[in-house]
């Protein structure tokens, strides 16, 4: 049976409408996936600046910090030479920074930290260290008396070779009283923050003779 005109028109309408219909929603589809693109553009901008800001501030604040701990490190210098006198001329400028590793083991020290450490150890220097505690003295006494007791024995075994031999320990066991003084002054810094008063070195020094005196006599 042959479909009217009537008919045919009807149906090219409805495919009309169908096919306006697709285009919209295509038309739809690609606004709103424009629309999520210039988004999702925009919003990688905002962090893009965002991350750069970040950047800007902590290179200005490393600048800074850099700057501060360049002049605390000049002035601890400074102080430095004037605490060792005229030894303190032959120190000369501010030593430069030391270069770290591409990658380094470990993290980096804090800066301020090593700088504070400095100055009081430089300030202990100024005003001649900490006082000894009374506890420190037996273990003075102790350590003379056993650096002084080696050198002794270095000095009783190098008599017996020969002429020189004898010299060198006659030279040795002169000194061997004496130590001690070396690695007390050591042991004071560094678990007091301390000098050695005349007490103490006298005491090392007594320390010393006897245990001399014990091992050339025995």
């Amino acid at each position: 049976m042959t479909a009217t005109p009537a008919t045919r028109y009807r149906a090219l309408v409805a495919d009309l409408v169908t096919a306006s219909r697709r285009h919209e929603t295509a038309l739809t589809a690609a606004g709103q996936s424009h629309a999520d693109g210039v988004a999702t553009i925009e919003h990688d901008l905002l962090s893009a600046d965002d991350a750069v800001i970040a950047a800007t501030a902590r290179a200005a604040h490393a600048q800074r910090l850099v700057a501060q701990t360049d002049l605390a490190a000049g002035a601890l210098w400074d102080e430095l030479k004037q605490v060792r006198g005229r030894r303190g001329r032959r120190l000369g400028p501010v030593p430069g920074p030391v270069p770290l590793p591409d990658q380094p083991p470990a993290p980096s020290p804090d800066p301020i930290a090593l700088l504070e450490a400095a100055a009081a150890r430089i300030d202990r220097a100024r005003h001649g260290g900490e006082k000894l505690p009374p506890l420190i003295l037996p273990l003075l006494f102790a350590l003379g008396a056993a650096c002084a007791a080696v050198v002794a024995l270095i000095a009783v075994f190098l008599q017996g070779h020969g002429p020189f031999g004898l010299l060198a320990g006659w030279l040795a066991l002169l000194g061997a009283p004496l130590s001690g003084l070396l690695p007390a002054r050591e042991l004071a810094d560094h678990l007091f923050g301390a000098r050695l008063d005349p007490g103490a070195i006298g005491l090392i020094i007594l320390a010393g003779m006897l245990s001399t005196a014990a091992l050339t006599l025995a």
